[in-house]
């Protein structure tokens, strides 16, 4: 039996220094994250933001517009949240064991620029624009690498 064990551990040794000189050495290990790290390509982040035409306007044209400025704010904050985070206040009172009041706010501060809005359309009331932000990598990583 022990002949056995020490004929199969010493086989299995032998298997894997084969398998390890087989193995390539002049590739490069592949890093999962080194695309994170690409600063020689443009970056891009795409949103949809959408806007609601009001009821009380003047004109369907005035409608029109306010949905289109509603619409594109909304995608300048989802820009925004996407760049640069959003800071989360909560507060909880509790009272006899019981909660009484929860309240939770969301800010964005965000400085958006070269913002663009590559697709839009108004149907059944809703405005939705396609916007986008490229940069290059290097300003990217100016930017952003925090």
């Amino acid at each position: 039996m022990l002949k056995r064990l020490v004929t199969c551990t010493a086989s299995l040794c032998v298997l894997l220094l084969i398998v390890g000189c087989a193995a390539k050495k002049d590739e490069p290990v592949k890093d999962p994250k080194a695309a994170l790290y690409d600063f020689n390509s443009d970056k891009s982040i795409v949103v949809y933001g959408e806007g609601i035409a009001p009821q009380n306007t003047v004109s369907p044209a005035q409608a029109i517009a306010l949905a289109k400025r509603a619409a594109i704010t909304d995608g300048y904050r989802q820009l925004g949240e996407k760049l640069y985070g959003v800071k989360i206040n909560s507060t909880e009172t509790v009272r006899d064991a019981m909660l009484r009041d929860s309240r939770v706010t969301a800010q964005v501060n965000a400085l958006i620029k070269d913002a663009v809005v590559t697709d839009a359309t108004f149907k059944d009331g809703l405005y939705s624009v396609r916007m986008e932000v490229s940069m290059s990598g290097r300003r990217w990583q100016e930017l952003f690498a925090y």
